[in-house]
């Protein structure tokens, strides 16, 4: 039996190399799960990101995982839309990424997770892979 796998996690990105975490900090006061700045490996990463991850996930039910991220988000609504305003070329995505296994997810998302996205100006992506 193959597991199905992933992640969740919310990111906000820049393409201005000068930003650093210091920026970020400035703004929120929740801390990332990881940050990655512009190029620190020689031509990578092709942005800045600042990232609250679920961490691995196995046979998870994506919908919970959504919903715990969104719940620490939600906290931050103000710092959030603060740091757009301020900072219009940062993009804010949503991540929802599957490895596929036999146990086949839904995928799902709730209202108060659309409106949050959409009150922050951001957008969600799934990436959905197929591990066999």
């Amino acid at each position: 039996m193959t597991d199905t796998k992933g992640y969740t996690y919310f990111a906000i990105k820049t393409e201005n190399e000068k930003i650093g975490l210091d920026e970020f900090n400035s703004y929120l006061t929740i801390k990332p799960t990881e940050f990655k700045k512009m190029f620190e490996n020689g031509k990578t990463p092709k942005c800045t990101t600042w990232e609250l991850s679920s961490g691995k996930l196995i046979n998870p039910y994506y919908f919970e995982e959504i919903e715990k991220l969104i719940n620490e988000l939600e906290k931050h609504r103000n710092e959030l839309i603060g740091l757009k305003k301020q900072n219009p070329e940062f993009s804010f995505v949503l991540e929802v990424v599957i490895f596929l296994g036999d146990k086949t997810p839904g995928l799902h998302f709730s209202e108060r997770t659309i409106r949050f996205i959409n009150d922050i100006g951001g957008t969600i992506d799934c990436d959905i892979y197929n591990e066999k």
